[in-house]
């Protein structure tokens, strides 16, 4: 399992498997959030999988899926709000990008501070260029 972390208290992943959660907890996460929604593809285990193995390690679960085409400030203030009530948030999605979307969304505080988690975002590896359209409509100015 690849992390990427974003800030002290936020890391981001591609897709997890059940047996990635007893991990996550020993990390130091106290908070998993899952951004994929269920069914992308045949591999993928499903939310209620990770809910419960999440549950039985004593990590809080959140499942906040999003699609960049219907992206909206609900999915925002969900993962703005796990990210406030926890010490250390693991979000992950298929390859990491949405949940480093929602992480630039949630964290900007201007159109200044947007512009620079995007290119923080970017630095660490994620490609965010396709999510700015869907990101810009829901930008701080």
């Amino acid at each position: 399992m690849n992390s990427v972390e974003l800030a002290s208290n936020y890391s981001v992943a591609p897709q997890i498997d059940v047996a990635d959660v007893a991990e996550i907890k020993a990390q130091g996460f106290d908070v998993l959030i899952n951004n994929r929604p269920d069914g992308e593809s045949e591999d993928q285990p499903s939310s209620a999988e990770i809910q419960a193995a999440a549950e039985q390690a004593g990590l809080v679960y959140i499942h906040n899926p999003i699609d960049l085409k219907q992206l909206t400030n609900r999915e925002v203030v969900q993962q703005q709000n796990a990210m406030a009530e926890a010490d250390k948030v693991f979000a992950y999605c298929r390859t990491g990008t949405r949940s480093s979307v929602l992480w630039v969304l949630a964290e900007q505080k201007d159109e200044n501070s947007f512009i620079e988690h995007v290119a923080h975002v970017m630095k660490k590896g994620f490609d965010l260029g396709r999510c700015l359209p869907a990101m810009e409509l829901l930008k701080k100015r």
